[in-house]
């Protein structure tokens, strides 16, 4: 009997609101401190200033179970613990406001799909060029700094007869691959080869090949539903969802590029470099990118010859319309802090490492990535697990027969991908929340792209094993 028939919703539509789901981790987090034996690893400072584990010095330590004050006492914690992300993600969001009010951006992507449907080159092309773009930059930075640019996404699919998924699909997978797989990303593989000691970014060429494998294949099931929902508008998993204000307001016909479009166009390629050269070439991260970002809204005011309370009001109306996704990130950053000042994360972290031990290296480098992808539910900063996790699984690894190197291709697969679902990532919530998709939605279509990664990644880690993969 369909679910038409019977008046039932289909399961991800009847999955509660994105804040009752973090919340009731929250809770669950406060549970388990009551149940997980408390316990801790010794800590040393590294040379780059993080706190690493000492491999066997595991121990119990006294309870500290979550109170129901403490549950809520956390969301606060949480919020002050993610303040760098959050105040990215309101600077970011007002900036692209005042520069999406001067219709720069919707004439150049007007015009640019004008081009593209007389030139007929296929919508498929442009689905898996736009995915390798920002699985590029995915390279270079982390999903948080994508944030942004979800809209432009969206705008796209949407002028291209696609629905919000894709849309957010080309920026959430692309960037997320590239960062998840990627051969040269600071905050993970240069955490990881300080902690072993390998050549920094050493292994480039097995990475560099994974990478573009995962982008290539995940680009594809984007393109595959994006002409589902193209020939069958009814199967796409957010056609109740209102797309006003993120499409085009006419046809592609009317837009054209004038010489104040092109100035604010040439604001934002600057953004666009500074968001790829700030962080390889002169070591910038969030705080000097929101720095970039309130230049921007300033530059793209005077250009539109904006007063200032109106500049200001639209920077403002950008940065609130994003609260409840800024909200969404303080929130998953509270689970860790139950779990830490509950003192439960490192028993979780220890019980999930050491039956590795038991296995041959080939199935222990599957099991390996899936303990990570455990983990990164609770930790799920690329540089925060990897500090917390790697002094320990480097050991593991060695005694099971692995590589360092093939260790932390493990531990790039693990903590990568899961992200893509992982409602405690609080750059997906945002970008869910900017495309307007429903995380029930969203998770039923990522899901397919997750279980199509792993084997691709599953094949090259036991390559990697098979080679006995060195430090090049």
């Amino acid at each position: 009997m369909s679910l038409q028939k019977t008046g039932k919703k289909p399961w991800y539509e009847r999955i509660p609101n994105t804040f009752v789901i973090l919340f009731a981790l929250i809770v669950f987090a406060a549970i388990l401190t009551w149940v997980v034996p408390a316990g801790e690893f010794e800590r040393v400072i590294g040379a780059d200033g993080r706190s690493l584990i000492q491999p066997g010095t595991y121990h119990a330590v006294d309870q500290a179970p979550a109170s129901l004050f403490d549950i809520f006492l956390s969301i606060s914690k949480g919020l002050q613990g993610s303040a760098n992300i959050i105040f990215m993600i309101l600077l970011s969001s007002g900036a692209f406001k005042v520069i999406n009010s001067t219709g720069a951006l919707e004439n150049s992507i007007g015009v640019m799909l004008r081009v593209i449907n007389r030139s007929r080159i296929p919508a498929t092309a442009v689905i898996i060029l736009i995915t390798f773009l920002f699985s590029a930059l995915g390279l270079v930075v982390g999903p948080e700094i994508q944030i942004p640019f979800t809209i432009i996404g969206v705008s796209i699919a949407l002028g291209l007869g696609y629905d919000l998924i894709v849309g957010l699909a080309m920026i959430v997978v692309g960037g997320g691959i590239g960062f998840a797989t990627g051969p040269i990303c600071a905050s993970t593989i240069g955490t990881c080869d300080a902690i072993c000691g390998l050549p920094l970014f050493s292994g480039m060429g097995l990475r560099t090949a994974n990478w573009f494998c995962c982008t290539l294949v995940s680009s594809l099931v984007i393109a595959a539903y994006a002409r589902r929902v193209k020939k069958d508008p009814s199967r796409s998993y957010t056609k109740d969802i209102s797309t006003e204000g993120l499409g085009f307001s006419r046809s592609l016909d009317e837009y054209h590029i004038g010489s104040r479009d092109k100035l604010v166009l040439l604001v934002l390629l600057g953004l666009f470099l500074c968001l790829v050269i700030g962080p390889t070439v002169l070591g910038w991260y969030l705080d000097e990118m929101m720095t970039v970002f309130v230049i921007a809204a300033i530059l793209t005011g005077f250009i539109a010859h904006y007063s200032a309370d109106k500049a200001i009001g639209i920077f403002c109306q950008g940065a609130g319309e994003m609260f409840s996704a800024a909200m969404m990130v303080g929130m998953g950053r509270a689970i860790q802090v139950i779990l830490e000042n509950g003192h439960v994360l490192d028993t979780i972290v220890n019980a999930l490492s050491a039956p590795l031990t038991n296995f041959g290296p080939y199935l222990a480098a599957i099991l390996m990535t899936l303990v990570h992808g455990v983990i990164d539910f609770v930790i799920p900063s690329g540089s925060g697990q990897a500090a917390a996790t790697m002094p320990l699984m480097f050991p593991v690894g060695q005694m099971v027969g692995l590589t360092d190197q093939t260790s932390i291709l493990a531990f790039q697969v693990g903590a990568g991908i899961s992200d893509l679902v992982y409602p405690t990532l609080g750059s997906l919530m945002a970008m869910c929340g900017i495309a307007r998709v429903p995380f029930g939605q969203w998770v039923k279509f990522a899901i397919r792209v997750v279980l199509v990664l792993y084997p691709v990644c599953w094949a090259f880690l036991l390559l990697a094993v098979r080679i006995n993969w060195g430090p090049f």
